[in-house]
């Protein structure tokens, strides 16, 4: 003789899902914090191109480059540009593009200006990496940033017909210099 349809699997379906209930909260309490090395590690993404019309209509160049980063002990950035010491020379800013002029055989070559005096320096763009906030409970951190070079545009004009890339890395708060990455080539 079999029980009605009601009887029969009502009872066995409360079974099914406390058990259930009881594996994932039991997988999720099992999930580890992120950890990683307290310098700060980065990986280049992607570079990405696009156009900003200006007032008079005219169009201007863009270049957005996109990198994943990584901190162990999240200290990326500072909450203002006034913070002074310790932060002097190279670390004075957080984020540093170098401009390098990509080679046939495929080496790098550092990109100089020429002021009115004739003194050359190397195309250096210094950059203030916002404050970040750390979001769990060990203060890890990872993510990705995009950032807009600036004068980009100008770049493409004075580099015209070469292939470029930038270098890029970081400084957190602690001093701690990330290593350094490279985009893709950028043939001008």
């Amino acid at each position: 003789m079999s029980l009605p349809f009601f009887v029969r699997h009502r009872p066995a379906s409360k079974l099914r899902i406390l058990p259930l209930i009881l594996a994932v909260s039991g997988l999720v309490s099992c999930v580890k914090p992120m950890e990683f090395p307290p310098e700060p590690y980065m990986e280049f993404r992607e570079n990405i191109f696009s156009y900003k019309i200006g007032l008079a209509g005219d169009t201007t160049l863009v270049l957005e480059v996109k990198f994943y980063f990584q901190d162990g002990d999240g200290d990326i950035g500072r909450k203002t540009e006034d913070e002074v010491f310790p932060y002097v020379g190279d670390s004075l800013h957080n984020l540093h593009f170098h401009l390098l002029e990509v080679m046939p055989d495929s080496s790098f070559k550092p990109v100089y200006y020429r002021d009115s005096t004739g003194r050359e320096y190397p195309v250096e763009y210094s950059y203030h990496l916002h404050y970040l906030e750390p979001v769990n409970s060990n203060s890890a951190m990872s993510g990705t940033i995009t950032w807009t070079v600036d004068d980009f545009s100008s770049t493409a004009l004075f580099m015209q017909g070469r292939r470029i890339c930038y270098s890029i890395y970081l400084y957190d708060r602690a001093l701690h210099k990330s290593n350094t990455i490279y985009t893709d080539p950028i043939q001008l």
